[in-house]
């Protein structure tokens, strides 16, 4: 909000990001901004470590996207509890592996015809892409060892489409899911003199290093304060400022600890708030954190549970010894157990809700079954997949009606008996005069998935960087972006507005295509000073130079008059290669 930025905007720090953390700091519990606040430094602050913990740009985007942020959800996603995991789908774990072993092998999938169901399931493979080739079957069709064969006598009546949908849901997302943290950091935690963020000692540090989700070593040490622990510290952790007397010094002890981290990530919970700042503060004069990425798993737990956030809560939840509680050790260790449980929590419900855009085409299998008594699970799903059959933005009915020309069915339902069984036309017509934004969900992923694809094969970090700079062109920026003698911004006039550049072409100066032409042509005078005003921004991006092009012909008609530039007297220097 506005409001959040500009009051924190006004405290010292070389960075938003700072800025806001002290704004947080400053924050009295029960502000309304605080916890959102500490959310979004959580989330910044995670990117670093997603970064290293992805081996794909890819991955990391499936990563971010399945994160469960503001009221923004799915369909799936706001009924996750509900549903079932579809490891635990009868076959549907069986199902996913031979089409995964059809697409590996290059075979394809072949679907028994039946009353039109066939047209259900081939929609939902195809708009899964998973890469395989879809055909019917029969009889009579020879088979390859890697094809994978539907054939309704299989699965019991109506089955098939929640079947296939979760077996879909599983060829999707089982690495994704499974993968999505990293197996290898080291968990850490801390205690120290008092609970002042700003001038508090470090009296205990402990870590252990996980390997593929092991424990398979501890770091531990005492460490002596510059100041007094308070009577409330004692109290929590046990020790005294006897206890530490003889302990290593921060500035002893910090230099064997970093070599323990080494360049693992550091997993802290709720770290974001009390431990990593003081590290930080405490060691900046010895190296720093620079170099090191964190991991909250704050916002992980508070993402898989609606129960408690803490972290003996969560000890509770997962069944992991807590050892002595406010122990530096003891909490490493119960955290580093507690984090793999929200993994297993988060891949059991990013299974759970993956494939939102395929509830259209559920939903039309579902309707195509033979009929019969719904479980509870399969009605809620064809419930929340009817708006997605029926949107404005879907093709689901489209490509039944493509189905029937295609295929001259005799058998299938027409289009028409479709639509009742989704829930008549008087609900497809109240749906696609609601212009919902979870109507539109899938299309704008297939469109960021296409802008992924582009940095394939790219170290994480670079195809970052490429896709940054892509967007770049497109969406229009307050701040100069440092032009480079190998970078050429393609920009709409729209997106200009606050840049600048050395050399600037404007292509198209000619009649019909400059803005404001029909305006002027029609007299619409109120259009006309925005049509001017966009000129205008656009002319004066430039630094240096500014060069203005038409063509004489386009695709052989004429290109339009030169009005614009003859009232400014410029007469065209024709450039003929």
């Amino acid at each position: 909000p506005e409001e959040l930025l500009e009051r924190a905007g006004s405290l010292p720090g070389p960075t938003l990001l700072a800025q806001l953390r002290a704004f947080a700091v400053g924050l009295p519990r029960n502000d309304a901004h605080r916890r959102p606040t500490w959310r979004f430094i959580y989330y910044v602050e995670n990117l670093k470590g997603m970064v290293q913990a992805h081996a794909t740009l890819d991955d990391m985007v499936r990563d971010l996207l399945g994160q469960r942020l503001g009221p923004a959800q799915s369909a799936l996603e706001k009924h996750s509890a509900d549903l079932t995991d579809p490891v635990t789908y009868p076959g549907a774990s069986h199902l996913a592996e031979r089409i995964r072993q059809s697409v590996q092998r290059g075979g394809r999938v072949l679907i028994e015809r039946y009353q039109g169901l066939e047209a259900g399931l081939r929609a939902m493979i195809q708009v899964a892409e998973v890469g395989v080739e879809v055909a019917w079957w029969g009889p009579d069709m020879s088979v390859g060892d890697a094809d994978t064969v539907l054939r309704l006598a299989d699965v019991e009546e109506g089955g098939w489409p929640l079947l296939l949908f979760k077996a879909l849901q599983l060829e999707y997302v089982p690495l994704a899911a499974e993968s999505y943290a990293p197996t290898d950091y080291v968990a850490f935690d801390l205690e120290t003199t008092d609970l002042d963020l700003a001038g508090c000692d470090i009296v205990e540090i402990g870590a252990v290093r996980v390997r593929n989700g092991q424990v398979q070593e501890e770091f531990h040490t005492l460490v002596c304060p510059t100041r007094s622990v308070s009577e409330g510290a004692r109290q929590v952790h046990g020790y005294s400022d006897t206890d530490l007397r003889e302990a290593p010094t921060i500035e002893e002890a910090w230099p064997t600890f970093r070599t323990f981290i080494g360049a693992d990530l550091l997993v802290a919970h709720n770290g974001q708030t009390f431990d990593i700042p003081v590290l930080q503060r405490l060691v900046q004069a010895h190296g720093g954190l620079k170099d090191i990425a964190f991991f909250d798993t704050l916002p992980l737990a508070r993402a898989v549970t609606t129960d408690s956030a803490k972290l003996e809560d969560l000890a509770i939840r997962y069944s992991i010894e807590t050892g002595r509680s406010h122990h530096a050790l003891d909490d490493a260790r119960c955290l580093a157990g507690v984090f793999e449980g929200l993994k297993q929590d988060r891949a059991r419900r990013d299974r759970t809700v993956a494939l939102p855009q395929l509830l259209g085409p559920l939903g039309l299998s579902i309707a195509l079954a033979k009929t019969g008594p719904l479980t509870p699970e399969k009605k809620l799903l064809f419930h929340l997949a009817r708006p997605s059959a029926l949107g404005r933005y879907s093709q689901v009915l489209e490509r039944y009606a493509a189905f029937l020309d295609e295929t001259k069915s005799e058998d299938a339902p027409p289009l028409s008996i479709v639509i009742e069984r989704l829930g008549g036309r008087r609900l497809l017509e109240r749906i696609r005069a609601d212009r919902r934004p979870e109507d539109r969900y899938p299309e704008a992923v297939a469109r960021l998935s296409a802008l992924v694809a582009l940095a394939d094969g790219l170290p994480v970090s670079e195809a970052i960087a490429l896709v940054l700079d892509r967007a770049a062109l497109t969406t229009s920026s307050t701040e100069m972006i440092e032009p480079t003698e190998h970078r050429v911004h393609l920009l709409t006039l729209h997106a200009t507005k606050g840049l600048e550049f050395p050399a600037v072409y404007l292509v198209g100066v000619e009649d019909y295509t400059l803005p404001g032409y029909y305006t002027m042509k029609n007299n619409v005078a109120a259009d006309l000073p925005e049509a001017r005003r966009l000129t205008y921004v656009g002319m004066t991006r430039a630094i240096d130079r500014l060069v203005l092009t038409r063509v004489e012909t386009r695709e052989g008609l004429p290109g339009g008059g030169n009005l614009f530039l003859e009232e400014m007297e410029l007469l065209p220097q024709w450039l003929i290669p």
